[in-house]
C-alpha cells in the first residue's frame, strides 16, 4: 500500500476508529495473524471453522499497528492488553463486517489507479495464462500481475492494495469456488480487459452445470469499463457455442446472458481454429520449444514459446491479443514470450541429471480439461526414453466423477506413453479407460503417493520423461520436492 493511513482506510470503508492515531502509517494488509512484520493492518476473517478475531491480539504483537474489528464497538470492549505499553499505540477500527471492508477497501485502492487492468478468469489455467499475459505486456509496460493464486475475494483486494502507482499496467487473476463470489470481485477489480480461457468442470458440484459456470464466470464483466474488451477462448464449446460441441459431441446452446456481454462488450476470439481472431499456424517443436505463427487482421508474426502444449499456444494467443488492444506492437509482444518462465507445479519442466529424467510437475491441481492438457505436452515432447504418466484422482467432479476418470484414461491410451501409473481409488478408473484404448499399454496403480514415490524409486529409467498430474489434494508434488531435495 502506498500513502495510506489508517484515517483514510477507516473513510474508504465507512469504518469508525476506536482507538488510536489516524495519522498511523498502513503498508500492507495480511489476514494471516503469524505474518505480520511490521506496519500492516490486520483483517480478521470469519471463517467456516474459525474467527480471526480471536487472533487480533497475537497479530499486533507481531507487528501489525492496526486491525478491523466487527466485534467490539466501543474501547470499553477492547481486550485489556491494548492498555499495556505494547499494544497502546495500535489502532482499532470498527466495520460492521471485516470481509466486506476489506473488499470496499480493495475498491478504494482501485479507483485510485489510473491505468489498464487485465483479469484472467476461466475453469482451467487462470494462473499460466495470466503469467503469459505479463510476460507479453512487460514489453511495453511495467507491469504487476497477481502473486501466487491470491484469486478469491479476500485474495484480490489485497492484490489490489499491493499495486502502487509507478506500475503501467496489472493482470489481475479472478477466481470463484461459490456462488456470488466472482459478482464481488468482479466488481472492485474495474477491469479494461475481460479474458475467459474456458468453462470446464471445476467446482460444478457446487454450480450443478457448466452453464451455470459460464453465468457465474461472466460475472468479471460487472466492473469492465463501458468500452472494455472481453478475450474469449474460440475453442471452448461454452464460450463460442456457434463454432464448438462440448466433449461428446453436443452442440451447446448460447446462455442469453453471455450473449448479452458480446453485445455490450467489444469481443475478440482466440484458438487454434480458422473462426478465431487471432489464431495459432504451423505448430511445431523443436528443441524443445514450441513454434507457431500468429494469424490476426494486423499480419502474422512468428512466435516462440520456451515450453510444450497446446494450451501454452492458446494461453499464448490470449496475451498477444491483450496486448494488441492495450495498443502494443504485436512484433514486441510475440518476441517478450520467449521469457515466459512456467509457474511452479504448472507444467513445470525439470531436469534431474543425476537420476538420468526430466519431469513434467503439474501437480498443482487437475480436472478432465487440463489432464487432457497435460497428456497432450506429454505426447508432443521429444525424447529418447519412456513416457511415463503418472496420474492420480481428480475431487469436485459431481455425480459424473468416475465418467470422467474414465474419459482421461482413454485419452491416455490413445497418446504415445509409454507407462501409465495411476495414484488413487479414483484413478482406477484412469486405469480401465486407457487399457480400454490400448491393451498393451504397462499399467501400475497404486493407493497413495507413498507407494507412488517408492514405485517410481524402484523402477524408472534414465531417459524417462514422467508427468506428474493430479488433484492437489494427492500432493503428487511431494515426490518432486523430495527428489529436488536430494539433488541439491
Amino acid at each position: 500500500m502506498q500513502h495510506m493511513t489508517a484515517g483514510k482506510i477507516a473513510e474508504a470503508v465507512g469504518g469508525r476508529i476506536l482507538l488510536g492515531d489516524p495519522e498511523t502509517p498502513i503498508i500492507d494488509i495480511c489476514t494471516d495473524s503469524r505474518l505480520p512484520k511490521g506496519g500492516e493492518l490486520y483483517v480478521p476473517i470469519l471463517g467456516e471453522r474459525v474467527d480471526g478475531h480471536r487472533f487480533i491480539e497475537g497479530a499486533l504483537k507481531k507487528g501489525a499497528v492496526a486491525t478491523f474489528t466487527s466485534q467490539h464497538d466501543a474501547v470499553e470492549e477492547l481486550p485489556e492488553s491494548v492498555r499495556s505499553e505494547e499494544l497502546t499505540n495500535t489502532v482499532w477500527i470498527r466495520v460492521d463486517d471485516t470481509r466486506g471492508a476489506l473488499q470496499m477497501l480493495g475498491k478504494y485502492c482501485r479507483s485510485c489507479l489510473e491505468i489498464p487492468f487485465v483479469g484472467v478468469t476461466g475453469s482451467v489455467g487462470k494462473t499460466s495464462t495470466r503469467t503469459m499475459i505479463a510476460t507479453a505486456l512487460a514489453a511495453g509496460f511495467h507491469t504487476f500481475q497477481t502473486a501466487g493464486n491470491a484469486n478469491s475475494q479476500v485474495g484480490v483486494p489485497i492484490t489490489l492494495s499491493r499495486i502502487t502507482d509507478d506500475y503501467e499496467a496489472a493482470v489481475i487473476e479472478l477466481g470463484m469456488s461459490e456462488p456470488g463470489e466472482m459478482a464481488r470481485i468482479g466488481a472492485i477489480a474495474g477491469l479494461n480487459v475481460a479474458v475467459m480461457t474456458n468453462i470446464g468442470i471445476s467446482h460444478i458440484e457446487q454450480l450443478g452445470s457448466q452453464a451455470n459456470i459460464l453465468r457465474e464466470k461472466l460475472h468479471i464483466t460487472d466492473g469492465l469499463a463501458d468500452d472494455g474488451w472481453m478475450i474469449l477462448n474460440g475453442d471452448d464449446a461454452y464460450l463460442c457455442p456457434e463454432h464448438n460441441h462440448n466433449e461428446d459431441g453436443v452442440s451447446v446452446e448460447k446462455i442469453p446472458e453471455l450473449a448479452a456481454c458480446v453485445e455490450k462488450y467489444k469481443t475478440l476470439y482466440y484458438g487454434l481454429k480458422s473462426h478465431n481472431d487471432y489464431r495459432a499456424e504451423d505448430i511445431r517443436v523443436k528443441e524443445g520449444k514450441t513454434l507457431f505463427t500468429l494469424h490476426c487482421a494486423k499480419g502474422q508474426y512468428p512466435v516462440v514459446l520456451p515450453v510444450i502444449g497446446l494450451h501454452h499456444v492458446q494461453n499464448a494467443l490470449a496475451a498477444l491479443a491483450c496486448a494488441d488492444v492495450l495498443g502494443m506492437p504485436l512484433e514486441d509482444a510475440a518476441a517478450a514470450l520467449i521469457h515466459f518462465g512456467g509457474v511452479a507445479h504448472r507444467q513445470e519442466w525439470i531436469t534431474f541429471p543425476a537420476m538420468g529424467i526430466t519431469v513434467i510437475d503439474d501437480s498443482y491441481n487437475a480436472s478432465p480439461d487440463s489432464m487432457r492438457a497435460a497428456i497432450t505436452a506429454l505426447q508432443m515432447a521429444q525424447t529418447q526414453g519412456r513416457k511415463v504418466a503418472v496420474l492420480a484422482d481428480m475431487f469436485e467432479l459431481g455425480e459424473e466423477t468416475l465418467r470422467h476418470h474414465y474419459g482421461v484414461g482413454q485419452a491416455l491410451g490413445s497418446s504415445d506413453a509409454d507407462l501409465l501409473l495411476t495414484v488413487g481409488p479414483l484413478s482406477v478408473e484412469i486405469a480401465r479407460g486407457a487399457a480400454g484404448k490400448n491393451p498393451n499399454l504397462q499399467i501400475v496403480s497404486v493407493e497413495d503417493r507413498f507407494q507412488a514415490a517408492q514405485w517410481l524409486e524402484e523402477n524408472y529409467r534414465q531417459g524417462d520423461l514422467i508427468l506428474f498430474k493430479g488433484s492437489n489434494g494427492m500432493k503428487l508434488f511431494e515426490i518432486v520436492e523430495k527428489w529436488k531435495s536430494a539433488s541439491l
